[in-house]
């Protein structure tokens, strides 16, 4: 894809993802959107993209998004074949065994560099468990399919597709999925190179394995 196929598609997902948060404004849409007003769209730049072990899900997780995420799957599904996947298990399977996988769009390893904010794809593999862990950086989410068990603090709750969910800095969160794979938009502010850390193991940090 040429640079300026690329700039074209990344400003049709900034703009879709915009409109949809814009539409569906209340529970941490608002949130979402302050968060998307720190993004400019330069220092856009070709990567070797690559998949990880959990992308054999990626298939099932696109033609699940629904018809009123509209554009955002064909352009998502676009996007998805251009980035690099990382498996997410911090180099701990005590802790976290896997399952899961992220690429960054925007961030230091994402088609468009900023060391300010990340944001970017996850998926997680059908009967998932994402143990309660914690950041410094604040983290939205926009759920693009599966419904997912979700856990922030002690407040347990079930979202799917359309749903926003918000975690503040050092917030414990935690997912688990059941028979259907999540996909997910996401995004980090503040304190984006900040700790990373298990609940009940706050003294360590856990620094992504990539």
């Amino acid at each position: 894809m040429k640079s300026q196929q690329l700039k074209c598609l990344l400003k049709n997902f900034y703009s879709s993802l915009n409109n949809y948060l814009y539409n569906h404004q209340g529970n941490h849409s608002e949130k979402f959107l302050h968060e998307l007003e720190l993004i400019k769209l330069d220092n856009i730049e070709k990567i070797n993209a690559s998949k990880s072990a959990t992308c054999s899900e990626l298939n099932n997780t696109l033609r699940n998004i629904p018809v009123k995420l509209a554009p955002l799957d064909t352009i998502v599904e676009k996007i998805s074949n251009l980035v690099i996947w990382y498996e997410a298990s911090r180099g701990v399977p005590d802790l976290f065994k896997g399952g899961y996988a992220f690429a960054e769009i925007i961030g230091k390893r994402g088609l468009m560099v900023s060391n300010h904010i990340r944001l970017g794809l996850c998926i997680q593999k059908p009967e998932i468990n994402y143990p309660l862990h914690a950041h410094d950086a604040e983290e939205s989410y926009l759920i693009l399919s599966g419904n997912t068990d979700w856990q922030i603090e002690n407040k347990k709750f079930r979202v799917g597709p359309g749903c926003i969910v918000h975690h503040h800095s050092s917030e414990a969160h935690g997912t688990h999925t059941d028979k259907e794979p999540l996909l997910a938009v996401w995004i980090w502010t503040g304190q984006i190179d900040g700790r990373y850390w298990f609940s009940g193991h706050s003294e360590k940090d856990f620094p992504p394995d990539y």
